[in-house]
This record gives structure tokens, sequence and C-alpha cells, in this order.
């Protein structure tokens, strides 16, 4: 027999997680331990039946037929009922599903291997996600008891605990019918007189403590008798309360019930639950308090011992030291607002401090220069438009002083000066928001190195997620991964694989898209890998201007297959004006990935030993990867490049993938305001060129269309719509039965996207890509094909179709007929010519004639073409024939 358990005082998350096993374990049944309180109560008097059950007092006795023990929400032997506990103590196998943070002291160690413990919102959420990758059906009650667990432990989703997969989870949930009803009715607590009566005590007695910026509330009382839902009321006082903790020691009969909730990560509640005994998490834990510990300690011992122990052990608030940017910009007083918003641009910046001689002056908003530029300003000097004074804090300002320094100013940003007035850093409305709410937006590049519990937390995250695409790469590029992050690492350097190469392992797609930037000096590591291992890399090229190398990667044994390999200095690219080529600065890995596209793009790798596989996600693209939206980082990202919107499409449709709202607005905004029109015609045709090769240039083109640009970066009167679709497909069913040889083929869809334009305008057009003559060539006279095929007639002979199509090649010829519709004479005789005229050739040679008398000459070539022609026409059919009609014309010896 094999059994679920999990520890005493079940909630609803442990209950669903042991019925989630049920389903992946059919055989599998639910050890019930008692007693079974409040909510949980009244849920399993009126649906028991369905679950599989079975009172934990029932396994006395049949402890041998017990083969396996899958444990839920927990990790801990002391948690378990004593009965388990005698079984685990024996050795009976088990198996550990928990979501809290890996506990070396606990009995993960020992779990078998199939054990899952993952930092999450819910225990249920790791096993609703192996059901729904196993495929298991759910009734709506299965789905709603599932869901019920996850909206519990998560706050319906709304608790700092909460994670993507938590919710993607709820969400598969209501698509397999979970009931909104069902679960707030069991979410919403109920008080019984009893309850309510002990909650008004509490908040009565409730006294609240600011501990290191902390909000914490304690209250404590004594029960004649026991009342369940102290851990209820505990959160509910946290919540009335508006603190960030709350604990409660309320005595009942003859013991101390000790419960703590914490939504802060400052406050321990584990920690301060086992100094009584107890044991939980984190963010919840209690402590029951027997005789021989209660006989002489009162509640409000207990409440002024935590106090006390929190005041000396708990972590000090941040100060503005640790969240400031060191990197803080300073401009002169003369420097113009257009300036000062290039500046803000270049550097990521809202903001900018205005000093003479160290003297901090005032300081300059984004919103400052964007209304100067409104007004015809841009050209005056940020003395007139700065905010002063300027309000400063100390380097050991408290973060809430900070944070209510910026509240009640009204202002997004302070200087942190020292005691000499010079400048440290500066604290921004941003930086409150990522520290308040410890999302995955980065901190500053210093400050990434200080901060390193929190880089510890994100990488530990994600080096699991990247277990599995890692495993999936091959041989050789993992060999190149491990090898640069070694080497880089001697050479003091950090590098990342980033891009797309991290992009398209997370989606499990091929790519040899060897990308890399260093943290240091690319072309050191570049010679470095050459010293190293001159069988393995060969230089190609090297750019000083933009501190990149690129290598060729003998990647198999024998040598027979290369691969380049991109490594790039962590670099800052600045655009000067829109569209301009960028102004390179060196940077942290940050900066780098912040001047990419799209935030799908800005995951890094890392590659350095000690956090081989770490994944860095500083702009949330895993999140949009998994959610499938294209978003530019920054509002000025197609200003800058232009291109990025044809970019945008392509993985749009490539991906199946969206605009995200704010994206697709700013491409409407940027086409609307002619961004194309001074685009380097070089960097759009290669973007277009790879619209056009891929399989989805339909699905591209068409968002490309809603987006507004029609085909204004072609031509602005160009038009994209019904007749353009229809030619587009005509082609790709025309190429896909005669295909290019030359794989030149987006020449053709280039061509009919051009074909409306007049002869002139065509040629600007194909002149401003930057096409080959040759490529040019074949557009044009593809266009016109068809004209000419026209003027020969209704019933044109095979051999004057033959002399109008012979010199042409294969992308005019694809051209021309992709123009006609089935059935067309042009498409007929361009059918007729690729399958029965193109190869025709005559057996009797110039050789031949010159044997049999004829002189070298005009006359010569034209007897050769009539014979051509009379074969091409089906007159003669075979040698003889030919020689028979060549005599006639056989000039005299």
């Amino acid at each position: 027999m094999q059994i679920v358990v999990s520890h005493t005082n079940l909630d609803f998350d442990a209950l669903a997680a042991q019925f989630a096993l049920t389903k992946l374990n059919p055989s599998a049944r639910i050890a019930l331990c008692s007693p079974v309180l409040g909510n949980i109560r009244d849920f399993l008097t009126l649906n028991r039946h369905r679950l599989s059950l079975v009172p934990m007092k029932h396994l006395r006795g049949k402890e041998k037929e017990i083969s396996k023990i899958f444990i839920v929400d927990n990790q801990h032997l002391a948690r378990l009922d004593p009965i388990i506990q005698d079984l685990i103590n024996a050795g009976v196998p088990y198996a550990i599903f928990d979501h809290h943070e890996f506990d070396e002291r606990g009995m993960g160690v020992n779990a078998q291997t199939d054990s899952i413990i993952e930092r999450v919102g819910a225990c249920t959420t790791l096993l609703v996600e192996q059901i729904q990758n196993k495929g298991i059906k759910l009734s709506p009650f299965d789905s709603s008891l599932l869901a019920l667990g996850i909206y519990e432990d998560t706050g319906a989703l709304t608790y700092a605990t909460t994670t993507y997969r938590d919710a993607a989870c709820v969400t598969f949930l209501l698509r397999n019918g979970a009931d909104l009803h069902v679960i707030s009715e069991y979410m919403r607590t109920k008080l019984n007189e009893q309850q309510q009566a002990l909650f008004e005590e509490l908040v009565s007695r409730a006294r609240i403590v600011d501990l290191g910026g902390r909000r914490i509330v304690f209250a404590c009382t004594t029960c004649p008798k026991y009342i369940d839902g102290l851990a209820i009321l505990t959160r509910k006082l946290m919540e009335v309360e508006s603190a960030d903790a709350s604990i409660t020691a309320v005595h009942m009969r003859d013991r101390i019930y000790l419960v703590g909730r914490s939504d802060t990560p400052s406050v321990n509640i584990q920690e301060l639950a086992k100094i009584y005994g107890g044991d939980g998490h984190h963010g919840a834990a209690s402590a029951v308090i027997k005789p021989g510990w209660g006989q002489k300690i009162q509640p409000v011992e207990i409440i002024d011992h935590i106090e006390e122990f929190l005041r000396n052990n708990m972590q000090p608030e941040l100060t503005a030291r640790q969240i400031m940017d060191t990197s803080a910009k300073m401009i002169l007083p003369s420097v113009s607002m257009d300036e000062a918003g290039k500046i803000m641009i270049r550097h990521d910046l809202d903001g900018l401090l205005i000093a003479d001689q160290e003297k901090i002056l005032g300081v300059i908003s984004k919103r400052d220069v964007d209304q100067a530029q409104h007004h015809g300003l841009g050209h005056a000097p940020v003395l007139g438009f700065m905010s002063r004074p300027v309000i400063a804090v100390k380097p050991d300002t408290t973060f809430s002083e900070v944070q209510s320094i910026l509240i009640c100013n009204n202002i997004g940003r302070v200087p942190v000066l020292d005691e000499s007035g010079r400048l440290l850093g500066i604290v921004s409305r941003q930086d409150i928001l990522h520290t308040l709410f410890n999302t995955s937006a980065p901190f500053h590049s210093e400050q990434i190195a200080q901060s390193e519990s929190i880089e510890k937390s994100i990488q530990t995250q994600s080096r699991h997620k990247l277990h599995e695409p890692l495993a999936a790469l091959d041989k050789d590029n993992l060999w190149l991964y491990r090898e640069l992050g070694k080497v880089a690492a001697q050479l003091d350097m950090k590098a990342y694989a980033v891009g797309g190469s991290v992009r398209d392992m997370l989606l499990s797609l091929a790519n040899f898209d060897l990308d890399f930037v260093i943290e240091g000096s690319a072309i050191a590591l570049a010679d470095k890998l050459i010293e190293k291992y001159p069988d393995k890399f060969i230089i190609s090229t090297k750019h000083e201007r933009f501190q990149t190398a690129t290598l060729i990667f003998i990647a198999s044994e024998k040598g027979s297959e290369k691969r380049l390999v991109d490594l790039s200095t962590a670099r800052q690219e600045f655009y000067e004006y829109p569209a301009a080529l960028p102004t390179v600065e060196p940077s942290l890995l940050k900066d780098d990935l912040f001047r990419r596209d799209f935030t799908i793009n800005t995951l890094a790798l890392s590659l350095y030993p000690q956090d081989f596989g770490a994944l860095l996600n500083y702009f949330n693209g895993l999140e949009d990867l998994q959610s499938g939206i294209i978003r530019v980082l920054h509002q000025f990202s197609f200003i800058e490049d232009p291109t990025r919107i044809l970019r945008a499409v392509r993985f749009a449709s490539r991906f199946a993938f969206s605009l995200d709202d704010n994206t697709a607005q700013l491409a409407s905004h940027a086409i609307e305001m002619g961004i194309f029109d001074n685009l380097a015609g070089v960097r759009m045709k290669e973007e277009l060129r790879l619209i056009l090769e891929s399989p989805t240039r339909l699905d591209a083109l068409e968002i490309l269309s809603r987006l507004g640009a029609r085909l204004r970066y072609l031509d602005e009167e160009l038009e994209y719509g019904p007749e353009q679709r229809k030619l587009l497909r005509r082609a790709q069913q025309l190429l896909s039965r005669y295909p290019v040889k030359t794989q030149e083929n987006w020449l053709v869809y280039l061509a009919l996207l051009l074909s409306q334009l007049p002869l002139a305008r065509l040629e600007n057009v194909l002149a401003r890509l930057h096409l080959s003559s040759e490529a040019r060539t074949s557009i044009v006279r593809g266009l016109a094909i068809d004209e000419e095929l026209l003027l020969l007639g209704k019933n044109p002979k095979r051999s004057e179709i033959y002399e109008a199509l012979h010199t042409d090649n294969e992308i005019a010829l694809a051209i021309a007929s992709s123009l006609s519709s089935p059935g067309s004479p042009v498409r007929r005789a361009i059918r007729l010519y690729y399958e029965e005229l193109k190869d025709i050739k005559t057996s009797v040679s110039g050789e031949d004639l010159l044997k049999m008398g004829y002189k070298e000459g005009r006359e010569l070539g034209q007897i050769l073409q009539n014979l051509l022609n009379a074969k091409l026409d089906q007159i003669v059919h075979n040698r003889q024939e030919e020689l028979d009609f060549i005599r006639p014309s056989k000039l005299a010896k």
C-alpha cells in the first residue's frame, strides 16, 4: 500500500496536494490526521466519499503493508504523525513534494529521486504541473479542490511568494471546470461566535511595533477553552492592522498556542516557532507550548521574548547606500534641454543632477525635457528648467525614510550626499519600487555584487529550469559553453550566452546562433581561446571600435563542421539621431542587454563556472517568452532603430507571438512619423530578406499592414492588400513545385510586392536596397515578361516562346509566372518552356556542319538556329530528320 501524508494541522494546500498525488498514483491513499478543523472539516464532511481516505489511526498494525510514503508540504519529521515517524525511522522509502526552500537538515536529503522540492507559491502547483504533463483528465470537482489549494497558499495569487507557475496552473484548472463559487465559499473565512470574540480580544490587545522599518503586530490573551482557527485570526489581524507580520500567543486550556504570519523577508516566522519547538516555513509557522513550558510561562512573556529576539536578530532595514545608483550622471547648467534628453536616453535615465564645481544646483527630469521640447525650447539651457532646492539624503538614511521623502515631496529621485556634500549616488522612484516588490528588474550594475542573496535567489530558481534545455544542447555547443566560461574566469572575466541562442534553447528550437557577451574584453578572450585550443578556434574578424571578435569554432572531431562564434564586449549603444548607426561605450551585462531589441532577446545564461546555467532575467524576458509576447525595452526603441519594427513582426510570425499593446502603438506612431525615410537600405534589406524567406512571410506582412506600414518601408505609396496576398500565395505554390535553385526566392516575393510601381520608382527602390545588378535585372525582367509574351499573340509557336524566355533566369521566370493567373496564356507559355522546351537541343552541331562542307560565318549560325526552331516546333524529331532538314540549304562546295 502507498500512502500520502502531510503535516498535522491540515490546510487546503496540503489536502489538495495529497489528492493530486492520488490522481498521479491511483493506488495511493490519503492518510488523514486528526483532528481536522475549520473549513477543512466542513469540506470533508460533504466530500469525503470523493477522496481515497484512510484514517491515520487505522494504519496501526498495517505498517508492513506500506511500501512507500508520499509526503507533501513538509520536509520535517517532527511535523508528521507519530505513526509516520515510526515508519520512516523503520526505513520505509519516501518521496517529498514541497514548495519551500530545500532544508539540508530536513528529510529531503534521504528522499527518493522522484521528489520535487522547488520554490513556488503552493505545493499543489508542483503536482498540477505533473498532472498536466501526463495528460491526466480532471473533473470539475478535481479541478476545484486543486485550485482551492493553490488559492489558499497564495492568497488567491496575491501573496509575495506567488509565482507565474501558480497562475499558470490556476488557468489550467479553470479551463478544466474549477468552480470559483465553490472555491470562494471555502476561502471565505466564516468566524463563529467564539472565534469572533477571540478576534475582537486580540484586536483590543494588539500592540504595533516598528522594527527595522517593518510594522509588526503582537497580540496575546487567555481563553478558558480551546478555540480553533487561530491561524486565520492571526492573518486577519495582520490585514486589519496593515502590518508586515503578526504574532499571536493564546493560552487555551493547559497550553499556549503560538502562531505567526509574515509577508516580509525580514521576519522569519519559522525561526521564531522553532524556539518553542514548533515549525512551519518563512511566512507561516506555529508552535504548541505544552505543560512543562506553559506552567511557568504566560503568553505575554512569550510575546515579549519574541519582540526582544527580533530587535536583536532581525535584518536591519536597507539604507540609501544599499539601494542607490552610484552611476548617477551630472551635467553643467549650460547644457541644453535637447542634449540633456539625449543623455537620458543614452544612459537609460529619467532624470539628471545639475552641478557646478561639484555643487549640486538642481534636478532635471525627463518630463521637464519633454515639456521644453513641446514648447520649442529644446535649445534652452537646463538652468532655467531645473527643480530646486535639491532635497538630499545621507547614505545611512533608511529605506522607509527615503520612500517617505519621495512621496511627501512628490519627486522622482533624491541624491545621496556624504557629510561634506559630495555626491555618492542617487535613489529614484524605480529603485524604491524594485526594492519594495522584489521585482526581477535589475539593480544597478554596481549593486549586483552587493546584492548576492537576491542574485543567488534569482539564479537558484532559474538554474533548475535550465537543466533540461542545457542537457538538450548538442555536445559541441555544451563543450563550448563550459570552456568559454572557464577561460573567461581565468582572465577574471565573465561570459554569458545571450539573445537568440538562449531564447531558442528555452523554446526547444534548434539554433546555432552562438552569441556571447563578455564582461571584460571579447578580443582578449578570443586570443586566449585560440592560444589554448588552436585546433578548435580560428580567428575570423576583430573590430576594435566595437570591441567584438568572431571566431570559427571547429565543432566536430574531424573538423568537417564549422560554426561562427560571436564574442562581444558588454557595451552600451547610443543613437545620436533616429536611424543612425550606434555610438558604442563599454558597460556591464545589464546595460548591454538593455540595448537589445525585445525582452525575449535579453535573456542571458551565465557561463561562469560557479553558477553555470543560471538564467539572468533582468527585463522579464522569460515571462514574455512564456506568454508569447513581443515587447520593446523602452519608448524610443523604434525611433533609434526602425528595423526593429520589421524584426518584431518577423519574431511574432515565426513564434506565433503577439506584440503587446504598447509595443504595437509605438511601432504605429514611428511609422506615422515616417521613420523608414532615413533608414539605410542595406539594413532594411537584410530584415526584409529574413521576412520573405520565412514560411510565415504572409503572417508577418499582415502584421506590418495592421501596424500601418502597408509597404511604406519600400515606397510610401505602396499598399498591401488582398491582391498582394493572392500573388504571394500563388508564388508559394509555384516555388514549392519549381524551387529557385539559387536560394534567392525572396527576390520573387519582393518583386511581387513592387509590381504596382512604374519602372522609374521601381528602380529607385531596388537601388536603395543595394541589390546586386543581377538581382535588379532579374526583378525588372520578371515584371516585364508577361507583356512580351502577350505580344506573341494567341497561339505563338513553340520556338517563339523559347526565343522569348531562354535568356531569362529562374528568378525572372518565377516572378512572371506568379504574376499570371493559372490557365492564362502567359502561365501556359512559361510552363511549356519549363517542362518541354528549356532543355531541347539539336543533335547536329556546328562541327557537323563544317564537316559537311558549310563555311564558318553568320549563315552557319542561322542554319543552326533554324534547325533548333524546327526541333522546338516538332518539325524534326531525330538526328536523321535534322540532317535531312539542313541538306536542301547546303552550300555548294
